[in-house]
């Protein structure tokens, strides 16, 4: 395991000084210049490149062609970056940044270390039915699609499960995952779960680098804040590049530990000072303020309440001069409670789980999750009453539990229910009761997964490899609001195919978010575009003649050519996977007979369920408190009408059944601040992802996207699982901000306690509900480590349980070619029986004639002809292993293409032993121990 754990550590390490110039370059606005984000900046080029060459039949997929596609992406940032500055693509310039922050380049790679030594340790872990082993639930699908992709030498990868057809799914993380573990030379077993350790380690860095960004950027904006004199931007300019823009320090960690404290100030806010003659009065920095820029002016509103007009800590102050677009290194440091904040957010984001995990150990019974808010609010009071048996005001009716009015307390801290947490949302339903004769409203449920279940169970899904992807999505829309530099795509192309492969990559790893980020990306720029300045548009008898795009004022001509380069480069830049996908959602019918609203019914349903405050509130009642509190602090006129219109929809909703309704307001109310607040870039970013997310959670209150399940659990998973990484990065900033606001404010006037308080109130909120969301990894991870037992990286699936068929698999892997056709049993989908359906291909990524029937119908929906091919095709291996008809069994195997029949316990159980007895006529034996004997088809 330690050989695996730090073979993996030096890949990554490796793929981010492949990765650091095309970091540097795209988010050179970012106080790190990318540091954060290089590793997989790197990871995701490299593999990009490597696609896109064996899609195109230049090279087969392999190691030899993912080290030259990371020489090239290499070679590739540098002389970009060589264009832009000399010396900013200088090794000497990198390493001298490093030295001067070596305090920060200590921290990332602490984390990213334990980070990726923790999943690493938990994945090694056996605790019942969780473990390293590669079986139960869809892992099997995640490994077989894992190991397809290291075989398969040309892309589209073929599909294991279904011989002859490529993968119709989101692949592009396993291909990503596969690279890495093929550079490394590890085993199959072992590279999958690294995987994920990898992918966790990458997350985890990718949220410290937001929130230590986000704090240096709000920090920097100080009345008196250290800014860099001439001689200091002088120097720091021959390092600058437009690109990496010269905010090089920051993070001299000895300066963040070892800064005086203002002796009127709270002991928590510490910062460096400048002089007495740098620093600015809050008088002179308002009055400034108000003079550059109406967009400025925002912060006017928060000021009035400051005694003498003192402003809030984060006003911008005069800004250093600028070479080509870029602001110059302002000498920033993080102070020791960012560090604490960026730690915490992590922890929040993939640590902790939602509020059910406490609920059930409170309630003493998982189906707590199934109740609607008079429901659970009686069994809290019944529970914390210490009644044993918790009578239901009503009968609860759901799908999965059956009805039920009462809840048998048991003891959950030593019988902990991790699954249910991750099913918090229940929607009622119309079903048709044979009994009664009548449709009944019943209660079933929405997947609501977070983070760390994902990790726990070890589902290596699109969702779960889209994190670090979508920190970096992310990452681009803060350093585009963060450059003072306005963004002309059609100028820098290196920027433009770089923000390209960003978003449009989404779209080949996780297709579901590709449109947030998208959203957030035009959404930045649209606040970016509206705060510069206006320039007069063409109007009147002068725009007689003109084309409409002319007419518009220069900075929305630049919007609009700027929206429409990155969405033709996105789509572009991933057109080979597009024209070999077919998409898998929609149904098969319109909802309503109507030409254009009909077609968009095939696609979107329409919700009549709607989600439950307390539901919502289990999920992200962490991130919404310091969320909500940031945006009452900042909210001024208009802004504050809608915040308080938010909390009367609340209670409105909570009456008509649209709680949820409030999420409108709110959004809008976020809106409005971010762009008054567009100058301060942290607060911006803080407030336009909470509009996001409101938008994202109200959205799939309206509508679902259609698939084979024909209700809104898919939509409300894939969305939930976003919003929970994008609220959770704005909310461990909004709780840090929260705090340096009450800090200055009690500085200021501590008479005005209730205000204090007030504010106060939210961040320690959101710490309480955080330690509260840590009694799920408490209960889950660690019991995993107090009483399970450590097994090793290595997992197995069914077909490798005993030694014989683990040896037979290991033929398979070694005597095989990887485009070779293996049959085995066709069984049910998720074996939850543990027999080994799909083993064999998922084993050693061989294509078989037919794996999980229910995944393919899913994976297949959309082409009609091929999902007809997927009945037939189950049927025809029961009949090759079956019949006695050895001609009818030449000729299926043909059609097939087989090429080996492996004959295990699986078949033995599913098949009669005198159809396998005749396979010995069709075949030579080429492998045979106690257990297993495989086949070589006869031509």
């Amino acid at each position: 395991m330690l050989t695996a754990v730090l073979t993996y550590w030096f890949a990554a390490l490796a793929f981010g000084i492949v990765g650091m110039p095309a970091a540097r370059l795209l988010f050179g606005a970012l106080p790190d210049r990318g540091y954060a984000f290089a590793r997989t900046v790197g990871l995701l080029l490299t593999g990009y490149l490597a696609w896109l060459a064996a899609m195109f039949g230049l090279a087969s997929f392999g190691a030899p062609l993912i080290v030259v596609a990371a020489l090239a992406v290499v070679i590739g940032g540098v002389l970009a970056l060589r264009r832009v500055s000399a010396k900013a693509a200088s090794p000497a310039v990198a390493l001298r940044w490093v030295r001067r922050n070596w305090g920060i380049v200590v921290f990332y790679e602490a984390l990213f270390a334990a980070a990726l030594i923790f999943l690493a340790l938990l994945r090694a872990q056996e605790y019942g039915f969780v473990g390293p082993h590669p079986w139960g639930t869809e892992r099997p699908m995640d490994y077989a699609f894992f190991n397809a992709i290291r075989v398969s030498a040309v892309f589209p990868p073929h599909d294991p499960w279904m011989s002859g057809y490529s993968i119709n799914y989101y692949y592009f993380g396993y291909l990503l995952m596969a690279a890495v573990s093929l550079v490394t030379g590890v085993h199959p077993a072992v590279g999958y779960n690294m995987s994920l350790a990898l992918t966790f380690a990458l997350t985890a860095l990718g949220i410290a680098g937001l929130i230590t960004n986000l704090v240096a950027l709000a920090t920097s904006q100080l009345p008196d804040a250290p800014r860099a004199t001439d001689v200091e931007v002088e120097r720091v300019d021959a390092d600058a590049t437009p690109y990496s823009d010269g905010m090089a320090s920051l993070s001299r960690m000895q300066a963040a530990f070892a800064v005086p404290l203002d002796r009127g100030a709270s002991w928590f806010w510490g910062m460096r000072r400048a002089s007495t003659q740098q620093q600015m009065t809050a008088q002179q920095a308002s009055t400034e303020l108000a003079e550059q820029s109406p967009s400025t002016q925002a912060s006017a509103d928060v000021e009035a309440d400051m005694p003498d007009g003192q402003a809030l800590p984060n006003s911008e102050g005069e800004r250093a001069p600028e070479i080509d677009g870029a602001p110059p290194d302002a000498h920033r440091c993080i102070p020791w409670h960012g560090w604490l904040a960026a730690l915490l957010t992590v922890v929040a984001v993939l640590l902790a789980g939602n509020q059910a995990g406490t609920l059930q150990v409170i309630v003493g019974n998982e189906r707590i999750v199934a109740l609607d808010g008079a429901q659970l609010a009686a069994a809290l009071v019944q529970a914390l009453s210490g009644a044993e048996t918790i009578t239901l005001p009503y009968p609860a009716r759901t799908g999965d539990f059956n009805v039920f009015d009462t809840l048998i307390r048991e003891d959950r801290m030593r019988d902990f229910n991790w699954w249910w947490p991750s099913r918090a949302v229940w929607d009622e339903r119309p079903v048709w009761n044979p009994e009664t004769q009548q449709i009944e409203p019943v209660r079933g449920y929405a997947i609501t997964e977070f983070p760390f279940f994902s990790f726990w169970l070890g589902d290596m899904h699109p969702h779960v490899m889209a994190l670090p992807f979508g920190v970096l999505a992310l990452a681009l829309a803060l350093a585009l609001l963060a450059s003072s530099a306005p963004l002309r795509l059609w100028r820098n192309r290196a920027e433009l195919l770089l923000s390209g492969v960003i978003l449009g990559s989404l779209y080949m790893i996780n297709s579901w978010d590709l449109p947030t980020y998208l959203l957030l990306f035009l959404g930045v720029l649209a606040l970016k575009t509206a705060t510069q300045p206006e320039t007069p548009a063409i109007s009147g008898e002068a725009a007689s003649g003109v084309p409409l795009i002319d007419r518009l004022a220069p900075r929305w001509r630049g919007y609009l050519i700027n929206a429409l380069l990155i969405l033709a480069t996105s789509v572009v830049l991933i057109a080979p996977f597009l024209l070999t996908f077919t998409s898998l959602i929609g149904g098969r019918a319109p909802l309503i007979d109507l030409p254009l609203i009909g077609e968009m019914t095939r696609i979107l349903g329409f919700v009549t369920g709607k989600t439950g405050l307390h539901s919502f509130l289990i999920i992200f009642g962490t991130f919404l408190a310091p969320l909500i509190g940031l945006t009452a602090a900042l909210a001024r006129g208009t802004a504050r009408t809608l915040l308080i219109a938010s909390g009367v929809t609340v209670v409105i909703g909570a009456f008509i059944g649209f709680p949820l309704a409030a999420l409108l307001p709110l959004g809008l109310a976020a809106t409005l601040i971010a762009g008054q607040r567009a100058g301060h870039p942290a607060d911006a970013f803080a407030l336009g992802t909470l509009a996001l997310g409101s938008a994202i959670c109200l959205g799939v209150e309206l509508v679902y996207i259609r698939d084979v399940f024909e209700n809104r659990m898919n939509t409300i998973f894939k969305f939930y699982y976003q919003t929970w990484l994008i609220w959770g990065v704005a909310g461990g900033y909004a709780a840090w901000r929260l705090m340096q606001i009450v800090g200055i404010c009690w500085r200021a006037q501590p008479r005005r306690s209730a205000r204090i308080a007030a504010m106060l109130a939210m961040p320690l909120v959101a710490l309480i509900l955080l330690a509260s969301g840590l009694t799920y990894p408490w209960l889950t991870a660690g019991k995993a480590f107090a009483e399970g037992r450590h097994v090793g990286l290595e997992g197995r699936t069914p077909r490798e349980r005993t030694p014989e068929g683990a040896e037979a698999i290991a033929w398979v892997r070694a005597n095989t070619p990887g485009d070779a056709v293996i049959l085995e049993a066709v069984g049910p989908s998720y074996d939850t029986a543990g027999i080994g359906y799909g083993g064999v291909s998922s084993s050693t990524g061989r294509a078989t004639v037919m794996g999980w029937e229910g995944h393919q119908q899913q994976w297949r929906g959309g082409d009609p002809k091929v999902l007809a091919e997927i009945a037939p095709r189950a049927t025809d291996v029961a009949t090759i292993y079956s019949t006695a008809d050895t001609a009818l069994v030449r000729a299926l195997l043909a059609i097939y293409g087989v090429d080996y029949i492996y004959v295990g316990e699986a078949e033995r159980q599913t098949y009669p032993a005198e159809g396998l007895a005749k396979l010995s006529t069709l075949g030579d034996v080429v492998f045979q121990n106690d257990e297993v004997t495989i086949y070589r088809v006869r031509p």
